[in-house]
């Protein structure tokens, strides 16, 4: 079974590949009749004994029974029962996460951590004693995995914001190229005299229909009366001038 080196797994994997753990006795599993003695395991044939060829059912249902008899009573900050759990539930879940990844193009890494966490949240669960086995815990990781990548495909990446620029800059292109040069307007704003402000004057080119009426003042030699002024005048801000802007049509550019 291959893993890539930087998924969740893996690094679960070889921790109990290292020697001093894998060799470790974890699991004890009491006797199944009365008088005999109790069936003392390592890591390693823990895991054997569940996933191997000749695995016997009855005896998997009670490893598993006191593998999470074990998990839920540690409390300790480097105990190894929830990571034992973890460990061997891997056989079950890799398959998921190939099926995942592939028909959803999930990231391999973000699955298995999802299963992970599913894991550990079964686990902690208040009632997880009375409720929680082998079968809910896979189910539970399993379902997580996919609800997961199914979720991440409604928000995959659009390139619909970044063709926005290029979109209004063909329609503007087309605008202009259909419209009569008298209808779009040069937009000038003088620097002013005192050193604060702009360092140079500002040039561009906007189209009447964006000019609200009274916003500019039409200063070609008075040639043009000012813009009608519908209702009340406001009353001036009080505040320095920044400059003229100056409107002139752009079919009048020198």
């Amino acid at each position: 079974m291959y893993l890539p080196s930087s998924s969740v797994f893996a690094s679960v994997s070889r921790h109990f590949d290292e020697p001093r753990v894998g060799d470790a006795v974890l699991v004890t599993v009491p006797a199944a009749t009365e008088g005999a003695e109790p069936v003392r395991l390592t890591a390693v044939e823990t895991r054997e004994a569940l996933h191997g060829p000749g695995s016997d059912p009855q005896f998997a249902a009670a490893i598993w029974k006191e593998v999470l008899r074990t998990a839920l009573s540690d409390f300790t900050p480097h105990g190894t029962g929830k990571l034992l759990v973890i460990w061997l539930a891997l056989p079950r879940l890799t398959g998921t996460v190939h099926r995942v990844c592939a028909r959803l193009r999930a990231d391999r890494s973000d699955v298995e951590a999802e299963m992970v966490m599913a894991l550990l949240e079964e686990l902690a669960a208040p009632d997880a004693a009375s409720r929680v086995s082998d079968s809910s815990l896979i189910h539970a990781a399993r379902t997580r995995a996919w609800r997961f990548a199914r979720d991440g495909l409604r928000e995959l990446p659009s390139t619909q914001i970044e063709r926005v620029s290029q979109d209004r800059a063909l329609t503007a292109s087309v605008w202009e190229a259909d419209a009569p040069a008298e209808e779009g307007l040069d937009v000038r704003v003088d620097r002013p005299d005192s050193p604060d402000g702009l360092c140079a004057p500002l040039r561009f080119r906007v189209r009447p229909e964006h000019l609200r009426k009274g916003t500019f003042t039409n200063t070609d030699d008075e040639t043009r009366d000012r813009p009608e002024q519908h209702g009340p005048r406001k009353k001036r801000r009080l505040g320095r001038r920044a400059g003229t802007r100056p409107v002139r049509p752009a079919g009048r550019r020198a």
